[in-house]
Parts: structure tokens; C-alpha cells; sequence
């Protein structure tokens, strides 16, 4: 199994070439970006007529300051990136679709290019409310945690989905398992993370990445607070993670692959 450089060390010299070619054309067009505490990654494939409100609803203050938004386009062939820019987002914006696992990693990559303190993470679907990023990013900002994980658990969700309930259950079980730490929420859309330990982090996955950068962040020895986010049904667009059976399945494959890399083909 290949192991791909940490975060950081990718942030200063990707080793991949369409990561290279993105972040070196938005260096070229953004090259006076204001210092920010906070980045807000948005990785979005095809979202315009969700994307606006999800800036929208950032908070305006986070850790004490205007939070840098970054919005992902992972290929998008309709008008996501129009819309992004018309408000105020940041745009990385990639030329082909390469999964929302390697739109995250791209915005990591920029976070710590730019020396952010803290990574907030949004899905662009509108089922997560970026408000309840300002409770995450007050755990991180204030030392309780260094990855504080939002859950639909803790708080609500209307999605009235009875298999993806289960399959949210049984993951959790499987993951704390794994890590010996009691997650209850592996897959939510809303997570912050403090970019010292992003920056440590091995990740690889082009898709269903909350799964390895949990368990990363666990092995590379995060303190690890959940807390409660809302979620609800999509209002637009459809889902790119496939049917439940086959979510499930490749969500299970990125846990099995991610434990024998951190656990015992590249420990740390």
C-alpha cells in the first residue's frame, strides 16, 4: 500500500498535478488574501442550487474574526462556481471530478499554504447548517479538542432514512472499536480540526473521506469532542454517494484500509 506524504508536506509540494495546477492558478489569482484563523472548506460536484445559501449561512465570526470560505468545485459542469463567487466564496476550482475526498484534501492544502489556525468542513448538499461550525470551531479554538466532530446523535435529524440510521450506528460502533474512543456520528458533514494536527495527517482517499480523516486524526492523537449539528432531507439535487448497500460497502472498505495503514503498515 502506497502511504501518501502528510498534509503539510503535500501543502508545499503537492505530489499531485492537478493539485498542483489549482492551487498555482488561484496563488496567481488571489495573491493578497487577508490572514484568517479560520478556513471554511466547501467541497462541492454540481451544487448550484444549494451552494449560495450554504455560504450564506457561515457565521461571519469565527474564532474572533471574518472566516476565509473556500468552495472545492470538484469538476462541477453546471453553474457552482458562478454562484460561489457571486457570493463571496473563494474558488478552487478543480477541472475534473475526482471525488469529495480529494476536493477535501485540496482545501486542506490550501488552508495550510495560506496558515489557517483552524479547518472547518462543510458538505454543499444544504443538509448540514453551517451555523453549528461556531460551536466546533469554540472546542478547537479554545483547546477542549483538536478534531470536534459534529453529530446528528447528539442533535437532530429529519432524513427519516431507517438504513442510513443503521448504517450510522453500526459504524460508530465499528470506528470506536477501532480507535478506543466513543464516536458517535463517523460520517457527519460538519467537522473542525485544528491545523497543526491536519497538517500531520496521511490522507488518500478520493471519496467518503470523513472515515479516514477520523481515524487518521485518532491514530495521530487527536482529542476528539463531538457535539450536536442538525441535518435534514435535500431540498435540490441528488446525492453522489450512491445507493445505501453500496455507500456502505465502500464506506467500510476506506475504515479497513485506513486502520492497516495507521495501525500496522505506517504506524506513527
Amino acid at each position: 500500500m502506497r502511504v501518501t506524504p502528510d498534509v503539510r508536506s503535500a501543502a508545499f509540494d503537492p505530489d499531485d498535478a492537478i493539485d498542483r495546477l489549482v492551487l498555482a492558478r488561484f496563488d496567481d489569482d488571489n495573491p493578497r488574501l487577508p490572514e484568517a484563523a479560520v478556513m471554511v472548506v466547501i467541497p462541492a460536484f454540481d451544487e448550484e442550487a444549494t451552494i449560495a445559501d450554504v455560504i450564506r449561512r457561515v457565521p461571519r465570526q469565527l474564532a474572533g474574526s471574518p472566516p476565509l470560505v473556500v468552495v472545492v468545485s470538484d469538476g462541477s459542469r453546471d453553474a457552482t462556481v458562478d454562484v460561489a463567487r457571486r457570493e463571496g466564496a473563494l474558488v478552487l476550482d478543480v477541472p475534473i471530478n475526482r471525488g469529495q475526498g480529494a476536493a477535501l484534501r485540496l482545501g486542506y492544502l490550501l488552508a495550510i499554504r495560506r496558515g489557517a489556525r483552524i479547518v472547518g468542513i462543510v458538505d454543499a448538499d444544504g443538509q448540514w447548517d453551517p451555523a453549528d461550525l461556531a460551536t466546533g470551531v469554540d472546542l478547537v479554538d479554545h483547546h477542549v479538542a483538536t478534531f470536534a466532530q459534529g453529530s446528528r446523535r447528539l442533535g437532530t435529524s429529519t432524513v427519516g432514512d431507517p438504513i442510513r440510521d443503521l448504517g450510522v450506528r453500526v459504524f460508530s460502533l465499528v470506528v470506536s472499536a477501532l480507535i478506543g474512543q466513543r464516536v458517535g456520528d463517523t460520517s457527519s458533514g460538519i467537522r473542525v480540526i485544528a491545523a497543526e494536527l491536519l497538517g500531520r495527517l496521511r490522507l488518500d482517499q478520493p471519496q467518503y473521506q470523513s472515515a479516514e480523516l477520523l481515524l487518521a486524526a485518532a491514530f495521530a492523537g487527536a482529542t476528539i469532542v463531538e457535539f450536536p449539528v442538525t441535518m435534514v432531507a435535500r431540498r435540490a439535487g441528488t446525492s453522489k454517494k450512491g445507493r445505501n448497500w453500496r455507500y456502505g460497502l465502500r464506506y467500510g472498505r476506506v475504515v479497513a484500509r485506513t486502520y492497516l495503514r495507521e495501525r500496522w503498515i505506517a504506524p506513527r
